[in-house]
């Protein structure tokens, strides 16, 4: 892969994933585009169930969001703009250079800055 070239898909993908007329990621939004239910959504942010609909806007919460919101921004750079294979890819690709895990087990544990530093080490053209 190469380094990033322009930013216009991870702008408007974050642009997607806002909470309209809100500074802050919708949890509705997010749930959408990655196919997940909003219980699925509280379980890797590791919120209580309500937290999603009642308080989009808790802090815990949105840090799972801007977390997995960067991971996948930055793949949708990667994939030339296409969200269904950077979001199968942040559920589904297990990273064998981190410990086999997916990108979605790494952020729902906080290692999302690992997984980031990851990306930007693949897109700079390295290999393991």
């Amino acid at each position: 892969m190469n380094a990033i070239l322009n930013h216009d898909y991870a702008t408007q993908f974050l642009e997607d994933l806002r909470e309209p007329g809100a500074a802050y990621f919708s949890p509705s939004a997010f749930s959408s585009i990655l196919h997940i239910s909003a219980q699925r959504l509280a379980e890797l942010a590791k919120v209580h169930r309500t937290t999603t609909t009642r308080s989009p806007d808790a802090e815990k919460l949105q840090d799972f969001l801007r977390g997995a919101a960067t991971i996948l921004a930055i793949a949708v750079e990667l994939s030339g703009g296409d969200r269904q294979r950077a979001v199968f890819w942040f559920r589904n690709v297990p990273l064998l250079e981190l410990d086999g895990r997916t990108a979605e087990q790494l952020v729902a544990d906080g290692a999302a800055e690992g997984v980031r530093d990851y990306l930007i080490n693949l897109s700079a053209g390295a290999t393991g």
